[in-house]
């Protein structure tokens, strides 16, 4: 009997408890989400406006979970809209209450977006009156996200012009490892911090202007480095309308590069100032095809060099080497109506660009160095540094031609110089010291029954007298020394309007106009 007496206070208590459990978590059910809307009504300031259609929210795991998203930002002083993002799902996973009650932290497990879309309008964002950074939004806590989840977004920046988009990224799926953020971090030039990252897209597309685009069909971008196939630089318009559309000439671009690599990515602020430093990167079957329309008027504007394109970034650049594997480049101009433009071709190209950067100490150098079939035959090289420390733009390129049958060239020649040549250059060498506005050197060539014809100006016949005269003044490679060889001598001042392979053209031409036409001694 005393058995069953204390049985039932027992039971009783049980019930109690569960019960008094039950409603105790379904009260807290009830007002997690009363306080969560609470929340997001009363912390998010008037310049960023929510709504979203439903809500979810679990004590027992800490889960907060928000459906069909819209979020707009607008500028703090004119309420113009700078960007919407809109979701399909915006979850947070095991909410730690701990730090939250004691700690002032707001720590997640996980945070997952899913199906943002992020259109964003940087033209319409208005000049601050201070310089001070002062973030997104005003932070009270620390937050800390073990890993954020993004799935299948898509981020579009828009510009004020008729071509609206300047870029559009498609199918964005990223996870970020270790993600912090609190009151000060949040004003800085990188409002997080992070551990280990992967960003992943199938579809890139970048405005570059009125006249080119970039396309890229996937890029992978990790801690260990970036990943891009299926690039894509072209003009936005073909040979013939692109000429209709410029007023100076310009060069018609297909670039398409079927894989390119960067190593270990680093970047951040140095004070003020945005740096990028890499590992070795690699290209790998680059194909280039550039024509130019000579018969559009010349530009005028001041053509830089490589060297101080590098040095006035507005960032620090460190690159250590970038290696070319197995490139193509075809080269046309158009100098007439009456002919179709000549190609020249540049096969098997292989090339190393080492120390590209604006942050080593003056007397280091960037190097290029490049070997490649030229016309399908010949064997060319070229080896070309400059300091971008040096602001005059001192370089020193020499290169090398071997076996070079000119009958192959003859198309580029009858279109773009009315001649047409013959013989063989067996060898050929060439060094030039130089600078922004002038340079010299020397060269050297062995070569066979070297001969040319100068054409009619409708291209139809030869010329017979232009071409018995020049003749004349032209050594076909019989007077030569001992082993061979005739000596020229190379001087050019450039045109600043040029850039600086038309720049180096100038000095090879001058080279060997002085080798066929000179006492070709030593």
């Amino acid at each position: 009997m005393s058995g069953k007496l204390f049985k039932k206070p027992v039971v009783l208590t049980l019930v109690i408890i569960v019960v008094g459990v039950l409603v105790f978590f379904t009260i807290a059910q009830i007002s997690a989400k009363t306080a969560v809307t609470k929340f997001l009504e009363r912390k998010l300031p008037q310049h960023v406006q929510l709504n979203y259609g439903g809500m979810h929210a679990s004590v027992l795991n800490g889960t907060i979970g928000l459906q069909e998203i819209s979020l707009d930002f607008y500028d703090k002083d004119s309420m113009v809209l700078n960007a919407r993002v809109k979701m399909d799902d915006l979850s947070l996973e095991g909410l730690g209450y701990w730090d939250f009650l004691f700690k002032n932290t707001i720590s997640v497990e996980r945070l997952h977006l899913e199906r943002p879309q992020i259109w964003y309008y940087p033209y319409r964002i208005l000049p601050k009156k201070t310089s001070e950074p002062e973030g997104v939004v005003k932070l009270l806590k620390q937050i800390f996200i073990d890993e954020l989840v993004v799935q299948d977004g898509s981020l579009n920046i828009i510009q004020n012009d008729a071509d609206s988009t300047a870029v559009a990224l498609k199918n964005i799926n990223v996870s970020i490892e270790n993600v912090g953020t609190g009151p000060q971090q949040i004003a800085k030039k990188i409002p997080v911090e992070y551990g280990n990252y992967e960003l992943g897209a199938d579809s890139l597309f970048v405005n570059l202007g009125p006249y080119e685009k970039l396309d890229v069909a996937s890029l992978l971008w990790n801690q260990k480095g970036a990943e891009i196939k299926g690039l894509q630089l072209h003009s936005k318009y073909d040979k013939n309308k692109l000429s209709q559309h410029l007023i100076e000439e310009r060069d018609y671009i297909d670039l398409q590069v079927s894989m390119m690599r960067l190593d270990s990515i680093r970047f951040g602020f140095e004070k003020d100032t945005f740096f990028i430093e890499t590992g070795k990167g690699t290209i790998n079957k680059p194909t280039l095809e550039l024509f130019r329309d000579k018969l559009v008027a010349d530009g005028a504007g001041y053509k830089k060099f490589y060297g101080r394109n590098i040095r006035e970034l507005p960032i620090y650049l460190n690159v250590p080497e970038i290696n070319i594997t197995d490139g193509t480049v075809v080269y046309s101009e158009r100098v007439a109506d009456i002919t179709d433009p000549g190609k020249l071709t540049f096969e098997m190209l292989n090339a190393s660009l080492s120390n590209i950067s604006n942050t080593y100490p003056e007397g280091e150098t960037t190097v290029i160095k490049a070997n490649t079939k030229f016309m399908g035959s010949a064997d060319m090289s070229l080896n070309w540094s400059f300091d971008v420390n040096r602001t005059n733009d001192a370089f020193f390129a020499s290169g090398t031609v071997f076996n070079f049958n000119t009958e192959s060239i003859n198309p580029f020649l009858r279109s773009n110089a009315r001649a047409n040549a013959s013989g063989t250059i067996d060898e050929l060498y060439f060094t030039i010291d130089g600078n922004a506005t002038s340079s010299f050197g020397d060269m050297k060539m062995k070569y066979q029954n070297f001969k040319f014809q100068v054409l009619k100006k409708d291209r139809t016949g030869i010329n017979k007298l232009l071409t018995a005269i020049g003749n004349i003044f032209v050594n076909d490679g019989s007077s030569a020394d001992a082993q061979g060889y005739r000596y020229g001598d190379i001087e050019a001042e450039r045109d600043p309007t040029k850039s600086f392979f038309s720049y180096l053209w100038l000095n090879v031409r001058n080279g060997t106009l002085s080798t066929l036409t000179g006492n070709g001694e030593k």
